[in-house]
């Protein structure tokens, strides 16, 4: 009798095995965070975005495919010293499949480590010149900034009908904003019937006042500022043009753009100003990805342009292991993996949800290659708008 009781439970035991799901397979992507340092007002935003896709992912998709992420948060406070310090940790501990950085740091520190260490690295923010370089591990979901800013001067350059007039405010204390400057230059070099750069200004990071620069500047006529540079730049940029009477649109990125300058003074004074990126405007008429945000975030955070870029960041890390675990299997993604897969495939706009064009890359550079495509926003009777439905074309250009 009892053998045939325990013969019975083993049989038990072995059917609910076989009906009961498999334990998923679970991933680390670690991220860089800066809850410390410069960007610690934003942060909060930032992680969100990452997380609100990841949460949705995990339930919608990851679910059907065995496998969960989980994202693992550093605060690196935006310094490079602290993320050659903690990064090894984070390989040891975490062994991560990919890391989602945040910026310069990031970049000057892991760059050189990473093709040994076999961690790709995917950041949200835009490239520069200095770090395009072939075979490395480290890429972005954006182009450079010289790339965002040529797209929309190629529009403007268009409307206008004849050669576009560029003057720059910038600073010198920080290699990536002359990076910038450097490609425009080269823009006006490659396309001198379009474009010329007429004057550059080099101002304090956090000036006081630039009216005496901007001054300057009006003596060669700009069409249009670009200050790629800080928020407090593109403020006192605006407040020079209003002290000195001008209407010049200034066009500037994500990270100093309309949103963060709209904190520190009256939108109305920028009007008819610009901020470009390659991702979709965080108040796009539709955008899918937003939708999936606000129905996955965690209470912290909320929706602006700086969870839409790490929501996109961490959207397209995640198409990334779908394709890795179509090549090697759900049990198998590893850093390489993810890797190979990011290089081997080209990711549509419509998977990426509309947040970001279609994207396709290889090793000769650290983004996107083929046309890019950007998106802008304008400031229209004080308010912050999209600049129309589609993407703009960046001019092709070669490394400076």
């Amino acid at each position: 009798m009892k053998l045939l009781i325990k013969q019975s439970l083993a049989a038990t035991m072995i059917v609910a095995a076989s009906v009961l799901p498999a334990k998923a397979v679970e991933y680390v992507m670690s991220a860089s965070a800066d809850y410390s340092g410069p960007f610690a007002d934003v942060m909060p935003n930032a992680m969100s975005g990452i997380q609100a896709v990841a949460n949705w992912w995990n339930k919608e998709v990851g679910k059907g495919l065995g496998v969960k992420v989980d994202i693992k948060i550093s605060d690196m406070r935006y310094d490079a010293a602290v993320i050659a310090r903690t990064w090894p940790s984070i390989l040891s501990r975490d062994n991560p499949i990919i890391h989602l950085g945040f910026g310069s740091p990031d970049l000057t520190t892991l760059m050189k480590r990473l093709p040994t260490d076999k961690v790709p690295m995917l950041i949200g923010t835009a490239m520069v010149g200095l770090v395009w370089q072939p075979k490395g591990w480290h890429f972005s979901i954006r182009p450079t900034y010289s790339h965002e800013f040529a797209a929309l001067f190629s529009k403007m350059q268009k409307d206008k009908g004849s050669k576009l007039l560029i003057g720059a405010v910038s600073t010198q204390t920080a290699a990536g904003f002359v990076d910038q400057v450097k490609g425009i230059e080269k823009l006006a070099a490659t396309y001198p019937d379009r474009f010329e750069v007429v004057d550059t200004q080099w101002v304090a990071a956090s000036p006081v006042t630039v009216t005496s620069n901007i001054r300057a500047m009006m003596e060669k006529k700009p069409d249009v500022i670009m200050v790629g540079g800080t928020t407090a730049q593109v403020i006192a940029t605006a407040s020079a043009l209003e002290d000195l009477k001008l209407n010049i649109p200034i066009v500037s990125s994500s990270h100093n753009g309309l949103s963060e300058a709209a904190k520190g003074i009256d939108l109305a004074k920028l009007n008819g100003s610009y901020s470009v990126f390659a991702f979709a405007p965080d108040n796009q008429k539709d955008l899918p990805l937003r939708d999936i945000y606000l129905a996955n975030k965690d209470k912290d955070g909320q929706w602006g342009l700086i969870a839409d870029q790490s929501a996109a960041q961490a959207l397209l890390a995640l198409r990334v292991l779908e394709k890795a675990i179509a090549k090697v299997g759900a049990d198998k993604v590893t850093g390489e993996a993810m890797y190979d897969a990011l290089l081997a495939n080209t990711y549509t706009e419509k998977e990426l949800l509309g947040a970001l064009p279609t994207l396709k890359f290889d090793d000769t550079a650290p983004f996107p290659i083929g046309e890019i495509k950007v998106k802008a926003q304008i400031v229209k009777d004080g308010k912050i708008t999209p600049l129309g439905d589609a993407w703009m074309d960046a001019p092709a250009l070669e490394k400076w």
